[in-house]
């Protein structure tokens, strides 16, 4: 029960006719308007069950600006938010001064609200929303059978915990503050590859020589049935996967899984064989378990495992697999396939240095990412507490001093 007094959501609109609303009927954006550039649409990809991904501008298509013009009520633009209304039911997103751009339309799935800014903290409110209670009360609201659903009347009527607008600030600041140090470290993820993967194209057009990626790597098939599992593993999915990154900072944890996986080591690279061309191929942070849709790829000898990092990972290798991989709707690249490969090859002491530097880089991403999941964790459990009103902002501030 919240300590907090609560309102209907439907209040906390802004003061125009359009603060609440749907996106255009139908097809009426369907993807025969989608464009290479002009006005972004959010579609469900684009936001996430996850706190903290506020909106994914990864994947955005657009419409032009006539198209755009022609729903007005259907602009979102920073400061607004965007829900998911058929489909996973219970996302929310948050256009911000992070987001890339600064107008949006949302698509017939979607709904957004833009907030009285006199009246209601946007970031508090999408902290609000994305609260495991708010969540749990959104899709118990569902309608529909096969495809869940949330509609505009149901958004209307959402009670949301409502303090003061200067409680709502720190609160939002509070969280927002532990979001923005994971946003910096996901940064350094992102710096790091393209670093790497500069250092690959100047060594690649440096080198004389060449090797196969077999005489990198080999294939390593250490099974793990399901009755063996334990439920402690760190398993690494397809989906766990980010594409063209070359740091698998993701997994899950605790996983219920039915079948079989493969085991996998720390520095082992990992290589998503079903649908290669989605690019996704990386090092192994951790150990664990993964997907049999994905390839386990161990350096032959220790000194190799930066060039063949780099190697597995390259547009090249990757346009190879992809070329070659069997089935049509879901082709699968194949170890085989892949370990004849010849690609470029500095000789030994370059490919020691360049290993050097590759395993330093992913102590420094490794680090980044464990700070990341300790501060998510902390998240987490402060923002139930902080939206019920349970725990005073001073004294989560002392909480997060305390693990700084």
């Amino acid at each position: 029960m919240s300590e907090w007094p609560s309102t209907k959501l439907e209040d906390l609109a802004a003061p125009s006719k359009n603060a609440l609303a749907t996106g255009p009927f139908g097809s009426s954006i369907g993807s025969r308007f989608f464009r290479d550039q002009g006005v972004p649409v959010i579609r469900g990809s684009n936001l996430s069950l996850k706190v903290g991904e506020r909106l994914i501008d990864e994947g955005i298509v657009f419409v032009d600006e006539q198209k755009a013009d022609e729903f007005p009520r259907s602009v979102a633009q920073r400061g607004d938010l965007v829900f998911t209304c058929w489909g996973t039911i219970g996302q929310v997103g948050l256009i911000d001064e992070n987001s890339r751009f600064d107008r949006y339309i949302v698509s017939n799935k979607q709904m957004k609200l833009t907030p009285d800014s006199g009246r209601v903290d946007s970031l508090f409110l999408y902290y609000a929303l994305s609260s495991p209670h708010m969540m749990e009360q959104v899709q118990g609201m569902s309608i529909g059978s096969s495809v869940p659903g949330f509609n505009l009347t149901q958004l209307r009527q959402l009670e949301v915990p409502f303090p003061l607008l200067a409680v709502q600030k720190a609160v939002a600041s509070l969280l927002g503050a532990l979001d923005d140090k994971i946003a910096v470290n996901e940064r350094i993820a992102t710096t790091a590859d393209e670093l790497m993967r500069a250092i690959y194209r100047e060594a690649d057009g440096n080198s004389a020589e060449s090797i196969t990626i077999g005489e990198l790597g080999r294939l390593i098939r250490d099974g793990v049935s399901a009755s063996s599992l334990n439920g402690g593993e760190h398993y690494i999915g397809l989906e766990h996967m980010p594409r063209r990154n070359v740091w698998l900072s993701g997994w899950e944890e605790n996983a219920e899984l039915a079948s079989g996986k493969f085991a996998f080591r720390s520095n082992d690279v990992l290589f998503g064989k079903l649908r290669p061309y989605f690019h996704k191929v990386g090092l192994a942070l951790t150990s664990g378990i993964c997907s049999t849709d994905i390839l386990v790829v161990r350096p032959t000898e220790s000194d190799r495992l930066g060039w063949l990092l780099l190697a597995l990972s390259s547009d090249e290798v990757v346009a190879h697999a992809s070329a070659v991989g069997d089935g049509t709707r879901m082709p699968r690249a194949k170890w085989k396939d892949l370990e004849s490969f010849v690609v470029p090859w500095p000789g030994n002491a370059e490919a020691a240095r360049l290993d050097q530097v590759v395993r330093s880089m992913a102590a420094r991403v490794q680090a980044s990412v464990q700070e990341s999941r300790t501060l998510a964790v902390l998240r987490d459990t402060l923002l139930p507490q902080l939206m019920s009103g349970r725990l005073r902002v001073k004294d989560a501030e002392k909480i997060v001093e305390d693990h700084a």
